[in-house]
Parts: structure tokens; sequence; C-alpha cells
């Protein structure tokens, strides 16, 4: 066929023919849209659901896990993940905070204190009732550390101008005391008023640099005013270790942190001791530290660790029996109950601490899942 004659044939081609090609062309949507929009929809819907399932917990960590409590007045107040707060008192459990509603929280007698965002809130623990009592004008969220006397340090965090700083506010009103400090940017080596300051019973320490540099200061703890360490040594200011009663600090000789670091330990009555890093210590019952040595050759255990003993003032040191197997990784205690956990479970553990006369010599199952 000739070009000529295919052009004729196109021109004689019926109108009605053309406008309904057209018409096709306006309304015919390729498949594939189809599918884009589909995606689109099913993307916004993941969105969402992630969003939930964060504010739930799900996608923090990998997997569930168990974290020591807050023992206060005999109470256990306890996280539970994708759950919320919980209390454990004479045998009986009950919700006090859904984790929906926090990003983070601390308990002592005064009440239980929880951020979200902005916003610090306090749950009054014999009601129950939640209100919120501190909102920061500034930045993008906040974080909070509870003071001996019951008030609450709130920083203050901005992530997209990259700077922090710290406020006294009242435990019971929420109404700023003092600001601690100024705005500190994220890349200063500045450190917040709550690495330096700390306080167990009356006692109140305060961290001085004494030299180092800006990658690692060393700081000379101090009680009103006096160093409590020798010349040449040194605490940093993340190294601290804090038990119910106690407040201790890994020590430093030389230019660098070494393995072979020494503690200093310092009691709520007066006490101050140094003694050689032998073990992080989780609890105390007066001067006796109590700790897991995953070393142990004697099996009071089922991972063969269980819960050690040091008296600061004898210098004996002895293991715990127990009348059942358990893991012991992590633990908090007071004079009566130690709760036990290890992080690879949800489980909490719940022991009743038996003496000889002053001496704590064992312990003995009340409840080997308090969640339950």
């Amino acid at each position: 066929m000739k070009a000529n004659d295919l052009l004729d044939m196109i021109g004689n081609a019926d109108d009605s023919i053309i406008e309904e090609a057209k018409r096709k062309k306006k309304t015919m949507v390729p498949r594939w849209t189809k599918w884009v929009a589909a995606a689109a929809c099913f993307c916004l819907i993941a969105v969402g659901s992630i969003n939930t399932l964060q504010r739930f917990d799900y996608l923090k960590g990998a997997g569930c896990s168990a974290m020591p409590g807050t023992i206060v007045d005999g109470s256990y107040f306890y996280k539970v993940d994708h759950s919320g707060v919980w209390r454990y008192s004479d045998g009986n459990t009950e919700k006090v905070l859904s984790t929906y509603w926090e990003d983070g929280w601390i308990v002592n007698e005064t009440g239980l204190y929880y951020h979200y965002g902005k916003d610090l809130y306090r749950v009054d623990l014999d009601t129950l009732e939640r209100s919120k009592i501190y909102s920061a004008n500034d930045g993008t969220h906040i974080g909070i550390d509870l003071t001996q006397d019951g008030n609450v340090i709130v920083t203050v965090y901005d992530k997209n101008a990259r700077y922090s700083y710290q406020v006294l506010v009242s435990g019971e009103t929420g109404d700023v005391i003092e600001q601690l400090t100024d705005k500190i940017p994220y890349d200063s080596n500045t450190p917040l008023y709550s690495k330096l300051h700390y306080q167990v019973g009356e006692r109140k320490i305060e961290l001085v640099q004494t030299g180092g540099d800006e990658r690692t200061p060393h700081y000379m703890p101090t009680e009103n005013g006096t160093p409590l360490l020798q010349e040449g040594c040194w605490v940093s200011d993340y190294s601290y270790e804090r038990a119910d009663g106690i407040l201790s600090f890994d020590v430093y000789r030389g230019n660098e942190p070494k393995e072979d670091s020494e503690m200093l330990i310092l009691f709520a009555d007066g006490k101050t001791i140094l003694e050689p890093r032998y073990s992080n210590h989780s609890g105390s019952i007066g001067h006796t530290l109590l700790y897991v040595d995953s070393n142990s050759p004697e099996n009071y255990g089922s991972n063969g660790s269980g819960i050690w003993c040091y008296d600061t003032d004898t210098g004996e040191r002895w293991q715990l029996k127990i009348d059942a197997e358990s893991e012991f990784y992590a633990f908090t205690n007071d004079d009566r109950t130690l709760y036990s956990c290890v992080p690879w479970s949800e489980e909490q553990t719940a022991w009743q601490i038996i003496y000889e006369g002053n001496k704590p010599v064992s312990l003995r199952l009340i409840d080997n899942n308090i969640i339950e």
C-alpha cells in the first residue's frame, strides 16, 4: 500500500470513530496507577500503625525485657513492656500508669512522676489521680530526675536547635524554683547540673573539674568543699553507680580510665571508703553491699551466679543461699524484700531476705513472677 492511499483512508474515517477514541483516551487510567494509589494508602496505614506500636513499646528494643524497679514504703514499682507501670505490695499487683501516656517515669514517697512530650505529670500514690504540674515553654521534649527532697530536675531538650538546659521544679506544684543551667549546645562538653551534683542522705557531693581534656575531663568529688580523694585520683561525670542509701564512683589514676579502677563508696550515714573494684553492686543493707558475681563457683542460682554480700565494716564476703532455682542478673532491695530480674525475660521475681541476727544469710522465694 502506498503512503498516499493510507492517508486517504485516514482522512475518510468516520467522525464518530475519532470522537470515541478521544473519549477513551481521557477516561482510561493506566493499571499501574491503581497500584501506586493502593501502596500510598498502605504507607499511611503503616506509618500510623508504627506510631501506635511505638507508643505501646512494641518497637522499643529487641523483645520483652525486665529492668529493676523502685521500692517505696514497702511497695515495689516496676515497668511491664506493652502494659505500663505496676505496683506490687503484699502479694497484690495493680497498674498505676498506662505505657501509652509516658516517655519515662520515676517514683518516690511524694508520688510517681512521668513525662510525655514537653509535659511533666504527677500521680498521687493513694488515689492514683494524675495531674499535669509543669510544661516546658520551649524545646521539643524533656527528661526528669528526682532530688533527695522530692523536687524534680527537668531537662529541656531541643533536638532542632540542638541544645538542652535544666530547671528545678517543685514536686508538689511544678512551680519553677531555680534555673540550674543555661542553654548548653549538644556539641558542648559542659555537663548539665545533674551530672555534677549528687545527694545521699543529707550529704551533698559536688564534682569539681581538676584536669583532663575536653574528651575526658577529670573531676574531684568534694563534700562541703573538701576533696574526697587524694591528689592524682579522679572520677568521670558518667561512671557513677548508685544503690539505695549509697553513692559510688569509679576512681581512676593517671590520664585514661582503666578496668582495674577502684570505687569511692559514700554511705548516707557519713561513712566513706575506697575499695578495689570487684563487681557492680546493685543494692545494700546498712554497710553491707549486695552484688551479682557471675564467676562464682557455687551454684546458688541456675546460672551459677546468685547474690553475694560484702560487709564493708569487717571485710567478710558470703553468698546468700536460696530455696529455689533462679537466674540473677540485676535486682533492687530494701531490708525485707529483694526483687530480681534478667534482661532476656519480662519476669520479675520476689524474695524474702532471711537474717541470722543482723546478718542477711538467705533468700526465700515469695513469687517467681509477680507479673502474672
